[in-house]
């Protein structure tokens, strides 16, 4: 099985991020300490042969020892690890380079930590140079219990980078976005975009009708399972996939299949 969404942070770090955001967003207890090595015992304990690790540069000035991690992270063999760029910045080309020369498969941007909406012009640069480059781009979509006062990647502006890019690879967090999956399903769905299933668990089942639809109308090899780890157990991200209209063919690729080929691994 292949995870496409979690969190590592530097040893030295992750002890105070884990504990801000855990207070900043009201999340329950994480499933880890976000660190590697813990990460790494974690998903071995849950049959996850391979992770996604999604690193975020907050501020222009971190993107550069954030990639220095996510290259150093990437070494690691159960490891596929993103690198990351302040997206409305000025510096981004030379480590969108250095990324790519480096192995480097993907990009994550959250425009709620990163303070842009994802329709910005200055970030289309960004996402043309990621399609010249064939980098995936991982955007943090929908509500963010930390900013529920924003909504910085509704579905219609998602769809309009998909349909800006038609070369470009492009995967939206949270079923596409979280909590404004009937959007969603409405504009997104059907679009070349991936969405990863992250952080939706049976909490949320009275949303398993729209997205049940969603599947349906997008097509589910266009779904790559991800748990948000820590934030959310690798157990209960795969309760809700059980609990969804799909064939035993349909979860193999959601659990494994698209990853693999999208990733091209």
């Amino acid at each position: 099985m292949i995870d496409f969404h979690s969190h590592i942070y530097p040893d030295h770090l992750a002890a105070g991020v884990i504990a801000k955001l855990t207070d900043v967003a009201g999340i329950n207890k994480p499933v880890t300490d976000g660190t590697k090595t813990d990460t790494l015992r974690y998903f071995k304990e849950n049959g996850v042969d391979k992770f996604v690790v999604l690193n975020i540069a907050t501020k222009e000035k971190q993107h550069k020892n954030v990639n220095d991690f996510a290259i150093e992270l990437d070494k690691e063999p159960a490891i596929v690890s993103f690198g990351s760029v302040y997206p409305t910045g000025d510096a981004f080309e030379e480590e969108l380079l250095r990324l790519k020369a480096a192995g480097i498969k993907g990009i994550k941007l959250h425009p709620e930590y990163q303070d842009f909406e994802v329709d910005d012009r200055r970030a289309f640069r960004v996402y043309g140079m990621c399609a010249e480059l064939g980098l995936i781009v991982s955007f943090h979509a929908g509500y963010d219990f930390a900013y529920m006062h924003r909504l910085n990647c509704p579905a219609e502006k998602a769809r309009k980078i998909v349909n800006a890019f038609p070369t470009g690879k492009f995967v939206f967090a949270h079923f596409g976005g979280y909590r404004i999956f009937d959007a969603v399903t409405e504009h997104l769905a059907g679009s070349n975009a991936y969405v990863d299933t992250s952080f939706v668990s049976l909490d949320d089942r009275e949303f398993i009708p729209v997205i049940n639809r969603m599947i349906k109308k997008h097509g589910a090899e266009k779904f790559l399972f991800g748990s948000d780890t820590p934030w959310m157990h690798v157990a209960e991200s795969e309760r809700f996939i059980d609990a969804l209209d799909l064939t035993d063919r349909e979860k193999e690729m959601i659990f494994d299949g698209n990853a693999r080929e999208l990733l091209r691994l």
